[in-house]
């Protein structure tokens, strides 16, 4: 499984960004500001599991919230740095081919 981590570099962050990405990732107020503040992850999962589907819709959400407040989404897959765009076109793809999956699987092909 591929571990993605998302963080940003250390900053004061916003209140409206502390609530979004709290609101997301479901941390406490205190750690997701700590996190922020200090460029620790605020996402650390494994993109293919059993959630795969809420934990792609978390990373998009979080990459999106750190955008939002004109922070720059620092991203790492497997411990090595990627963009942004990246791990969008991974979750794209990703998504993609499960659609493709299905679509045989009813037609009786799989």
């Amino acid at each position: 499984m591929s571990r993605v981590t998302i963080s940003t570099t250390p900053c004061d962050p916003s209140a409206s960004l502390v609530s979004e990405i709290r609101r997301v990732t479901k941390l406490g107020v205190l750690d997701v500001r700590d996190r922020l503040s200090t460029g620790k992850p605020v996402f650390d999962q494994a993109l293919f599991s059993d959630r795969t589907e809420d934990v792609f819709a978390k990373a998009r959400a979080v990459l999106a919230a750190l955008e939002r407040g004109e922070h720059r989404p620092l991203v790492s897959e497997a411990g090595r740095p990627i963009t942004p765009e990246i791990l969008r076109n991974i979750l794209q793809a990703s998504e993609e081919g499960a659609e493709e999956l299905r679509r045989l699987d009813d037609l009786g092909h799989v």
